[in-house]
């Protein structure tokens, strides 16, 4: 087997700002394992808040040149391959040529039940409330029931009245992305319950969840940062009610099964999240979607465009993919 790669940059649509970043492109690497004529395909994105750089997924990506020059398996990553993105990429690619080989689609093989298509929530991303407010319109005009609203420390409530107000009815997700401290917290989750918020993701910074153990308000909290492998499991059992699992965080499809199944019988929901992928990137993450609570992966429809065979977004749905596009 060969192992290829290339860097690329997808642009959004318009600038996707959270509490600590505003980007106008998604930095993305294609990775292509060839088997003969055969080509599995999978793609990763970057984990800056860990400190990951483009040069860091390369040199992943040039060592894992060797390995899979030697026949590295999906059960190696984890042990051979530090960098949890590169994993990732390869997993799916060699899950995408496993497909080509035996015949047989990805449902078959992970024996998970094909779902033709799952409902997911839509991004506001941070911005001044009047901007925030129209995004929320035109997301739910066209079919999105569930709101993900990302949040920085700034007039959380005031913000989140706002947007309930021009989009009634309609449920939310807070994203802080570590924006917040223990008090903006506690003094806003009453309201923000009232206001529709069904979920309030990584309200600390990862480094420094620990004071969530007396957290006692009406909405549950789910961590993403803080959750990067199933060996955070247990101690985030104790401060979280829900996990997101990231195919970037955990290094790919193949660990994103394990840990989805290991939350279950930690009586954890689950959300899938995503960074900025194409369809390329979401559709391994789709399977695992039929598994979650929680569906935030509307990466591609934030996309100013998309590959080939794209993923589909209709009356908030996200569409199975095909199997030209990939695991098929």
């Amino acid at each position: 087997m060969e192992l290829l790669f290339s860097f690329q940059e997808w642009s959004y649509k318009e600038t996707f700002k959270i509490s600590r970043s505003a980007n106008a492109n998604s930095a993305l690497f294609v990775a292509y394992i060839k088997d003969g004529d055969l080509v599995g395909r999978g793609e990763c994105g970057l984990l800056p808040q860990y400190g990951q750089t483009q040069q860091d997924a390369e040199e992943g990506f040039v060592l894992a040149q060797t390995l899979v020059r030697e026949g590295l398996s999906r059960e190696d990553l984890a042990l051979r391959i530090t960098n949890p993105s590169v994993r990732n990429a390869i997993d799916c690619a060699l899950w995408d040529l496993e497909c080509k080989r035996s015949g047989q689609d990805i449902w078959t093989l992970t024996g998970l039940p094909k779902a033709t298509s799952i409902e997911v929530d839509l991004t506001i991303s941070v911005n001044p409330v009047d901007k925030m407010c129209a995004d929320a319109v035109i997301a739910v005009a066209n079919g999105y029931r569930i709101l993900k609203l990302k949040a920085d420390k700034n007039d959380v409530v005031a913000k989140v009245a706002a947007i309930a107000s021009a989009v009634p009815g309609i449920e939310f997700i807070i994203d802080a992305n570590e924006a917040w401290d223990l008090k903006t917290l506690h003094d806003s989750c009453d309201q923000l319950h009232t206001l529709g918020v069904k979920l309030i993701e990584q309200p600390l910074h990862h480094q420094s969840d620990d004071g969530l153990i007396d957290y006692r308000g009406p909405i549950p909290l789910c961590a993403d940062e803080s959750c990067g492998s199933i060996g955070d499991l247990d101690r985030l059992a104790s401060l979280y009610q829900s996990i997101n699992i990231k195919l970037d965080k955990v290094g790919g499809l193949t660990p994103g099964l394990e840990l989805a199944k290991a939350a279950r019988r930690a009586n954890m929901k689950i959300m899938l999240g995503c960074g900025g992928p194409t369809s390329l990137g979401a559709a391994p993450a789709y399977v695992l979607a039929t598994l979650c609570d929680y569906v935030d992966l509307d990466g591609p429809a934030l996309m100013l465009d998309d590959r080939a065979h794209a993923m589909i977004y209709k009356d908030g749905q996200l569409r199975c993919f095909g199997p030209a596009l990939w695991g098929g």
